[in-house]
């Protein structure tokens, strides 16, 4: 069993990789295990670890290295625990204005150049396409994948119909290849109530590896457009989006998926999906 000081060396260079690209996304304790793919019950405990390490490494070093353990947040509250004490004293997390401190640590983070970090630590960068496999993603997506499949416009249209096996409800309107103010189309477009909208990116089984790494960019880009077009509308909403694929994603794109906050749905069927006569 690895001990708490061998999970924090694996631990950091994830945190980092939040902090520089990711750090206004919510990340939460279990993201952290599945990150390194080692289910700990004992991530506060973990954290405390990282932060004497990198507290141990300002004092020799001289640094004002920020903390990391504020981009970690707990599902229910939203923010990270009380056990943030260790590191800030006197964090609470149920003061109103929490949220915003929260996001100034972790904007301090982002700032920092973590490298040098990383090297008196003698730990890689944790990087999830090498730059080769960078290359080969970028190459497929410019070639593109082809047209509009069978399945992916059955998949659309029992999404359509059946909205409520992915968990939408209180639907007031529907449309299939909703188009947005950018040019760009949604598969499938719900808005429900409470001002909710939501954009269904859907990838059938022919989709490689690298189709399922545009949708999921694709999803951030729907999910822009359309926080965006609510000065053009001049009213709020609330934008989600979801990936729907009938492939198994591969664990680098669930970990990309994971660490830019877009929900997926992997191993969608339609056969298995109908409902009973």
């Amino acid at each position: 069993m690895a001990t708490h000081k061998e999970l924090a060396y694996k631990m950091i260079p994830v945190l980092v990789r939040w902090a520089r690209t990711a750090w206004y996304i919510p990340h939460y304790y279990s993201d952290l295990s599945k990150a390194v793919g080692y289910n700990s019950n004992q991530i506060g405990n973990i954290l405390g670890t990282i932060h004497d390490i990198l507290n141990k490494l300002a004092k020799e070093e001289g640094w004002d290295i920020p903390t990391l353990n504020a981009l970690v947040i707990n599902k229910t509250q939203k923010v990270p625990s009380n056990g943030l004490q260790y590191v800030i004293p006197d964090y609470d997390n149920t003061k109103c204005n929490i949220r915003e401190d929260v996001q100034l640590l972790n904007y301090k983070a982002h700032l920092f150049d973590w490298s040098k970090v990383l090297k008196k630590l003698g730990l890689e960068e944790a990087i999830i396409y090498n730059e080769e496999e960078q290359k080969t993603a970028l190459g497929s997506i410019h070639h593109g994948f082809g047209g509009e499949g069978i399945e992916h416009k059955k998949i659309k249209e029992f999404i359509l119909h059946y909205p409520e096996k992915i968990g939408i409800k209180n639907i007031n309107y529907i449309e299939q290849e909703k188009q947005l103010l950018s040019g760009d189309r949604i598969d499938v477009y719900f808005e429900c109530r409470r001002n909710k909208r939501i954009a269904i990116e859907v990838k059938p089984s022919t989709s490689p590896d690298e189709d399922i790494l545009r949708g999921i960019y694709q999803c951030i880009k729907y999910k822009a457009v359309m926080e965006a077009e609510q000065s053009f509308y001049g009213k709020p909403f609330e934008v989600r989006t979801i990936l729907v694929t009938s492939n198994i994603i591969s664990r680098k794109n669930k970990q990309i998926a994971m660490d830019l906050g877009i929900e997926y749905l992997e191993d969608f069927l339609v056969k298995k999906m109908l409902p009973e006569d």
